[in-house]
């Protein structure tokens, strides 16, 4: 494929005889849908209303990947493959949201920004200075007004939140399930989503979970467990590495067996993974890896655990 052409294809810039050939290299397989659908979701990305300045990296990044000179003849098809899915898994994380468009906007200070992601990573500035790192399929409600009498904002879905100490000011996350959790300045992460089960992980400071009348407060290297079932809190150790998984764009694994590490790479990367029986009699593994595009990862761990993939369609993968 010639990359310079998909471009123009993703732009809407090429010519009827280029959208055919882009249209039958899609069509040959379900890796290249995957490759069309990535580098639209990063051309859609920068469209957004962001600094003409990060628009300008972000771009040109991912016009030096993309034209990158060719690695050695002798690696395979699937190799290359590899290579090109990663493009855009790696810049979306850098993609950053900013308030600049806010500041003197009074229509917009009494309106709600709704931030939602679908396949990709977004990293957000809030007025405050603090930074949240936006996971995949997840939304993020915050109020015109936040930070000038106070930091209250929503989550549906996972984030990791790095939040600038304010000692006059509370930062306030209200979650999926109307549950609070409260901080002053620290940075933690969260996963909530309506009708699941709730988490919080604690990477530094001090955070603390509200539930009703009650709040349990987690330090670093701790997280708490939310039951829906039978509203109970339980509190446990975590890995600093796990908790600031997002922020650091790895996945970490504990003696991961093939379920979990599945679980992982579903909520990470918004996409359906299956384990296959066969896959479930691997030993555990233990690691931290850098998060370069999803096929990269399961490349790495075909090699680490001898677990197998293949990708049934754009939106499935099966670990066998």
């Amino acid at each position: 494929m010639n990359w310079e052409m998909l471009i123009r294809y993703v732009r809407g810039e090429s010519t009827a005889a280029e959208n055919t050939e882009v249209e039958s290299w899609i069509n040959e397989k379900t890796e290249n849908k995957i490759i069309l659908k990535q580098v639209e979701l990063k051309h859609k990305q920068l469209n957004q209303p962001v600094k003409d300045e990060v628009v300008h990296t972000e771009w040109v990044k991912l016009l030096d990947r993309v034209f990158e000179s060719p690695k050695e003849e002798e690696k395979t098809k699937t190799i290359k493959v590899f290579r090109l899915l990663s493009i855009a898994a790696t810049v979306l994380v850098a993609c950053c949201i900013t308030w600049y468009t806010l500041k003197n906007t009074d229509d917009v200070k009494n309106q709600v920004v709704v931030i939602k992601t679908t396949k990709e990573r977004r990293q957000i500035q809030l007025p405050d200075g603090s930074t949240v790192y936006l996971a995949p399929n997840s939304t993020l409600q915050v109020s015109g007004t936040f930070g000038q009498k106070a930091r209250e904002l929503s989550l549906s879905g996972e984030a990791f939140f790095d939040v600038k100490h304010d000692a006059k000011k509370s930062f306030i996350i209200h979650t999926a399930n109307n549950l609070k959790v409260n901080v002053l300045g620290t940075s933690f992460n969260v996963y909530s989503r309506k009708g699941l089960n709730e988490e919080v992980k604690v990477a530094t400071g001090l955070v603390g979970f509200v539930t009703g009348k009650s709040t349990l407060f987690l330090k670093a290297g701790e997280q708490v467990n939310y039951f829906l079932t039978s509203r109970k809190a339980y509190k446990t150790h975590v890995n600093i590495a796990d908790a600031s998984s997002l922020q650091n764009g790895t996945l970490y694994f504990n003696n991961s067996n093939a379920t979990e590490i599945a679980q992982k790479i579903q909520r990470y990367y918004n996409i359906q993974v299956e384990v296959a029986p066969s896959a479930k009699g691997h030993p555990g593994f233990s690691g931290e890896m850098k998060d370069y595009g999803i096929a990269k990862l399961l490349y790495g761990l075909r090699f680490a655990t001898g677990i197998h993939y293949k990708f049934k369609n754009e939106n499935t993968i099966l670990l066998y």
